[in-house]
């Protein structure tokens, strides 16, 4: 159980791939003030440098929470959630999907690439939280 509640008491290391500054500075604010400042928050830019990090990534170092942007230029989003699941020390990070679009089609393909949740641009700590919490990542509030 202590180990399904690491992300809180111990610092976390989030990928995060946003290519919009303003919408990764949030992102980046929130993860921190729920996660820890302790959390490392590594940020691609861009799908290209997403899935060049996540191919390096080994059991050792990979990132115990991914969030991606799902409208990523060149349809980048979803390319980045086929890289994660593809990529064996990846393949069972908690994936969250960033986006504006609410359309049907993108949110049920984001789950059927393997996203464990889809979240409404701008991130709210309150809404990361209940997700952290639902896939059991964050231990419920008291």
């Amino acid at each position: 159980m202590q180990e399904q509640h690491a992300l809180l008491e111990y610092g976390a290391r989030i990928l995060l791939v946003e290519d919009n500054p303003d919408h990764a500075f949030v992102a980046i604010t929130v993860l921190h003030q729920l996660l820890g400042s302790a959390s490392e928050v590594i940020h691609a830019e861009d799908a290209d440098e997403a899935v060049n990090l996540i191919r390096d990534f080994t059991d050792q170092d990979r990132p115990d929470l991914i969030i991606v942007d799902l409208r990523l230029p060149r349809n980048g989003g979803f390319g980045v959630l086929s890289a994660v699941r593809a990529h064996a020390p990846s393949a069972k990070v908690p994936l969250f999907v960033l986006t504006s679009s609410m359309y049907d089609r993108d949110i049920a393909l984001s789950y059927e690439l393997g996203a464990s949740a889809v979240l409404c641009k701008p991130l709210s700590r309150a809404k990361l939280r209940e997700e952290l919490v639902r896939i059991g990542a964050l231990a419920p509030p008291d």
